[in-house]
């Protein structure tokens, strides 16, 4: 049990690392929720409801995945790395790097306005999903 712990923690410290975990935090934990409770119903000998529970949760998994790209998605896309300062093709790393840099001067604690940095963190967001 310790291991799986373990391996759960790191498989979640490396999504959040990669920028992946915050967008799919809501697939990420109804899949594992689903999971787990296929696992102990199997323990508990009810095959049928964790096969029923665990395809509810590949059913959730595809269902809830983002759709195809629209056309102002490059147009918000581009106004994102505008206000982050980066180039298209920064990663994770040097998202976050700008993220800090601009939040830290648009921050409502050092005279800026909570809707700048609202807007700051939108564009981290958008572009790390991205």
């Amino acid at each position: 049990m310790i291991i799986a712990v373990l391996l759960v923690v790191g498989l979640g410290w490396w999504l959040h690392k990669e920028g992946i975990l915050m967008p799919s935090l809501r697939r990420f934990g109804v899949v594992g929720g689903a999971g787990i409770v296929a696992v102990r119903l199997l323990e508990t000998g009810q095959v049928m409801a964790a096969l029923a529970v665990a395809g509810g949760g590949v059913y959730w998994w595809y269902a809830s995945a983002p759709r195809g790209s629209s056309p102002t998605d490059g147009a918000k896309l581009a106004a994102a790395r505008s206000i982050l300062g980066v180039g298209p093709s920064a990663d994770a790393d040097t998202i976050h790097a700008a993220w800090r840099r601009v939040i830290a001067q648009v921050h409502p604690d050092r005279g800026g306005t909570a809707v700048h940095a609202a807007e700051v963190t939108a564009a981290r967001d958008l572009l790390l999903r991205g």
